[in-house]
């Protein structure tokens, strides 16, 4: 009987929020880090890439002669038969069609290319940050390599829209930070009770946590 009594007394310590606070202050950090990095880098004509070949970080823009109509690769990433997105991988050629590049676009990207020429017929441009590809994806356009240059590059045109996603990420944990901070000072002011603005702070973090999530896990498939 003297142990109940012993325990009779205790409470579970809440959780510190110092332990939340760090979490997500070093994810905003990260994701701040890979937008603003995302979008820098030397500039570089299309036509010299096609010269000279694709440096890694380097930004290439200019107007492709000749392209893929259709995706010459559509890479679908998923988590246990749920899929989480697609990269689309086209090649393109210059003028005179002896030089390749590979660039990944959104799913409409060979619609400015004729079906049967393959000529760019709408004069659509290409601008994006020179990526590393996948083991995966170098497989399938082996043809691309070579025994001296092993390592396939390619031509990114969604980098933008993975930085904006990087800065969404960021956004949402200094949100969750402040929310963080205000539930621990609501729950001062009302003796450890948070209350109802409590409880729509609670639903806005979990909004947020799994918002923050989902990009997160398709930056880092889609990479």
């Amino acid at each position: 009987m003297s142990l109940f009594s012993r325990n009779q007394g205790y409470t579970a310590k809440p959780a510190s929020p110092a332990a939340a606070i760090i979490v997500f202050g070093i994810i905003f950090a990260i994701s701040l880090f890979f937008g603003i990095s995302g979008l820098m880098g030397d500039s570089r004509s299309l036509d010299q890439a096609f010269e000279i070949g694709l440096d890694k970080d380097t930004v290439v823009s200019g107007v492709p002669s000749y392209g893929a109509p259709q995706p010459n690769l559509d890479y679908e990433h998923g988590i246990n038969s749920v899929t989480i997105g697609h990269e689309y991988y086209y090649m393109i050629m210059d003028e005179s069609q002896d030089n390749v590049l590979l660039v990944r676009a959104d799913k409409d990207f060979g619609d400015n290319f004729d079906s049967e020429s393959f000529e760019n017929v709408k004069g659509a441009s290409v601008k994006g940050k020179v990526r590393t590809a996948s083991n995966d994806v170098t497989a399938k356009f082996s043809d691309l390599t070579t025994i001296l240059n092993p390592t396939l590059m390619y031509i990114d045109t969604t980098y933008k829209s993975r930085s904006i996603k990087w800065f969404i990420i960021a956004a949402i944990n200094l949100l969750l930070v402040a929310t963080v901070v205000l539930n621990c000072v609501i729950k001062g002011r009302n003796g450890g009770s948070a209350g109802v603005v409590g409880g729509l702070i609670g639903f806005v973090d979990l909004a947020g946590m799994l918002v923050a999530g989902y990009l997160l896990i398709y930056n880092i498939l889609l990479n």
